[in-house]
């Protein structure tokens, strides 16, 4: 990429589409949060494991590669979420059904998006890498924070970014927290 007007530009607008996403999910505007997705969403947070060290790689960056750690797809990996547009649609819709008792009192989020990183990868998708802070609290227990990065394809459809993939990796050895059914 290079550094000319127009890739600042680009950084800047794919910034303000995630601080708008952030927004939109801390303050519980889950429909609207919907209307970012590409109906051909692919959602998935991989779980994390530690490997066997692999002596062929030794003194090569492979060797300390976070890929080794992630659990995907095939018949040995156990993601802890995969989900396509119409799992995330319910997921987004059940904090609005009286009988979700897990969502009441509903939680309160504070999303921080940094290190935000734009590649290109054809005319209208763009391969984007950021790291996340959420915190999570919900009523009068403990209190959360989620951490890790996200790796996105971004689609820009006529002018508006929507997310075609999204990949969450945390950075928990073992999952303490109360949920992992947050929307990262």
């Amino acid at each position: 990429m290079s550094t000319g007007t127009t890739d600042r530009d680009l950084i800047c607008r794919v910034e303000q589409f995630y601080y708008r996403e952030a927004r939109l999910l801390d303050e519980r505007c889950f429909q609207q949060w919907l209307a970012l997705l590409d109906p051909s969403i692919e959602y998935l947070v991989p779980s994390r494991h530690v490997p066997m060290p692999d002596p062929g790689a030794r003194d090569t960056e492979a060797f300390l590669a976070v890929e080794r750690e992630l659990g995907r797809r095939g018949p040995d990996a156990s993601p802890l979420r995969h989900d396509r547009f119409l799992q995330l649609a319910m997921r987004a819709m059940r904090p609005f059904k009286v009988t979700a008792w897990a969502e009441s009192p509903p939680p309160r989020t504070r999303r921080m998006i940094t290190n935000v990183e734009v590649e290109p990868l054809n005319q209208s998708d763009y391969r984007v890498y950021s790291n996340f802070h959420l915190f999570f609290s919900q009523g009068g227990a403990d209190n959360h924070s989620y951490v890790g990065c996200r790796r996105d394809v971004l689609r820009d459809v006529e002018g508006q970014f929507r997310i075609v993939n999204r990949e969450v990796i945390t950075d928990w050895d073992i999952i303490t927290g109360p949920t992992m059914a947050l929307l990262f």
